[in-house]
């Protein structure tokens, strides 16, 4: 049996193999890694709110530089997302005008889903490609902000819009910066404008995915339901990627770089994110939190006088 021929059934159980594949994985072999990854954002948010420098913009900067320290991280992480993309689009130039190991994945890839494509994968990804897209992401970001903030998680809509919304824009920036052109569309079974690298679909459905997956990890869930959570975020932002080379639109480079530049982004917004729930502690008069302790989103309010 070969890949054209695979039953449709099995083809759309693929997803639901891959989500429980990731699942197993999420729950037990990198818990240990995803909670040095969550911890890490979290001692690096109060190392800075606890040293002389973040306690004197603090107490020194009135209501909105006491933010001042949140806005520098962002500022410059989106620096460092704009340089992680072009460096790698460099990186990857340069390896294909000199060894082409780029060049030849690229085609290879390229040139292998065209030959495996057959009706019912492509309703898959077609429909992958739908969702990962502006309106897709759009709505996805659209309701989760208005469930959280009828949850009255006021810092982790703000949280997801800022992370999504300017994520797309860096992507844009990208695009303009390294011009890349996009394989021969002759070939392609979607429609495609504008240039290739980053690949928007893969660097926005990471960023979106990656940072509700954050949220969902902040939540007083079992870790049943976060790796769960977890492993939804992984598979959804997996498909819409791969989809972008199934289709014919994108190089398989574009979309590493995408998840690349992405990765850059997501860690500067939520290190910042982190940064933003203490310094709103300290200003509420709430007694400093240690670096493993999980802020809440819903503000502590300080501690009522007693008489």
């Amino acid at each position: 049996m070969t890949i054209t021929s695979l039953p449709p059934v099995l083809v759309f159980t693929a997803p639901v193999i891959l989500f429980l594949i990731l699942w197993a994985l999420c729950f037990w072999p990198l818990a240990g890694f995803i909670y040095v990854m969550k911890a890490g954002a979290k001692k690096g948010a109060a190392w800075f709110v606890g040293s002389r420098a973040g306690k004197w913009t603090i107490g020194h900067s009135g209501p909105i530089g006491s933010y001042a320290p949140l806005l520098a991280v962002l500022v410059l992480g989106g620096i460092a997302t704009l340089g992680a993309g072009y460096l790698f689009g460099y990186l990857a130039q340069q390896l294909r005008l000199s060894t082409s190991a780029v060049y030849h994945v690229d085609h290879f890839m390229h040139t292998w889903f065209e030959h495996v494509r057959q009706p019912t994968a492509t309703t898959l990804f077609t429909t992958a490609t739908n969702l990962g897209g502006t309106a897709g992401m759009g709505a996805i970001v659209g309701v989760a902000v208005a469930i959280l903030f009828a949850r009255k998680e006021r810092a982790s809509a703000t949280f997801l819009i800022v992370t999504a919304g300017v994520g797309a824009l860096l992507n844009l920036g990208l695009k303009l910066i390294f011009a890349r052109a996009r394989p021969d569309l002759t070939s392609a079974i979607a429609v495609a404008r504008w240039y290739s690298f980053p690949s928007g679909h893969a660097m926005n459905s990471f960023i979106t995915f990656g940072a509700l997956a954050y949220i969902a990890l902040r939540q007083p869930w079992s870790w049943v339901a976060k790796s769960a959570a977890l492993a939804i975020a992984i598979t959804m932002a997996t498909l819409i990627t791969v989809s972008r080379v199934y289709l014919g639109v994108h190089w398989a480079s574009d979309v590493v770089g995408g998840w690349s530049a992405g990765t850059v982004w997501l860690a500067s917004t939520v290190t910042a994110f982190e940064m933003l729930l203490r310094v709103r502690q300290r200003r509420r008069g709430t007694a400093p939190t240690g670096p493993a302790v999980e802020v809440p989103d819903k503000p502590v309010p300080p501690k009522q006088a007693t008489t």
